[in-house]
């Protein structure tokens, strides 16, 4: 991870044929399409050097397959992240091609309709994406993500109590063992601008 690191950071500095200042937002399809949630992000790319923020809530990881053990979801476990957020910094390696290093917290609340719990988890890890543009500053960018839990509040696991039993609920990953993938949709603005003042110009030139 500190080599990719270094790497992304070297990148990140090289000369760009784009424009030095571009800002964009966007929002993911997955999660309201099948978490029932919602996800939104900003991005800062400066040259190479790409920061940025998302934040998700409301989504409901229940039927999502390969996340909820089988035996589980049958006993009527029902399993919710009611936040997701943080931060990536990374680089424009090629054309739109873009590579980060992503550090996020996520909160599961888990519910059996008579044993509530909850935890976080931590993870660290990888993305890799390609920007789509489509018309003006729309774009389409699908993105494949590997986010391996680092640290987790409920390290051992914890016992479930339900109608059909006791079960072990250990914390569970981002996807499945952390990799994922992802949809976005969104705008981009390039910025120009002297000194302190900029403009926002409408899509890409």
């Amino acid at each position: 991870m500190l080599a990719l690191l270094a790497s992304l950071a070297s990148t990140a500095w090289a000369e760009s044929p784009y424009a030095d200042l571009q800002v964009s937002v966007h929002a993911g399809l997955i999660q309201p399409v099948l978490l029932r949630g919602f996800n939104a992000a900003a991005d800062v790319r400066y040259k190479r050097l790409v920061l940025t923020y998302s934040h998700g809530e409301g989504l409901d990881l229940t039927r999502t397959p390969g996340v909820l053990p089988e035996a589980q979801r049958d006993a009527g476990v029902r399993v919710r992240m009611p936040w997701t957020t943080g931060f990536g910094v990374g680089a424009q390696v090629v054309d739109e091609l873009q590579v980060l290093v992503d550090f996020k917290a996520h909160r599961f609340e888990v519910d059996t309709g008579l044993d509530p719990a909850s935890y976080t988890t931590l993870t660290v890890g990888a993305e890799v994406g390609y920007r789509l543009f489509v018309w003006e500053g729309l774009f389409v960018h699908p993105v494949v993500r590997f986010w391996p839990n680092v640290w987790t509040s409920q390290p051992a696991g914890f016992a479930l109590e339900t109608e059909a039993g006791a079960f072990r609920h250990d914390p569970l990953s981002q996807g499945v063992g952390g990799l994922f993938g992802n949809v976005l949709l969104g705008w981009a603005f390039d910025v120009e601008g002297k000194r302190d003042t900029f403009t926002l110009i409408q899509g890409r030139r």
